[in-house]
């Protein structure tokens, strides 16, 4: 062991937690039509962001 600290919880916990949601948020995306469709892709952009925002640039 070096001494170098690991990736942490939050980046461990949350990068799955992410996956999940997007793809579920994906997949009402693809299976729906209209405004739910449209609110689902949005949320997979928000998704995104906030796990590159707080889990990578922070």
């Amino acid at each position: 062991m070096n001494g170098a600290s690991g990736p942490g919880v939050a980046m461990l916990v949350g990068h799955p937690v992410a996956a999940v949601v997007a793809l579920g948020l994906q997949r009402i995306a693809d299976r729906r039509y209209g405004r739910v469709a449209a609110l689902a892709g949005a949320g997979v952009l928000v998704v995104a962001a906030l796990a590159l925002t707080m889990l990578w640039w922070a």
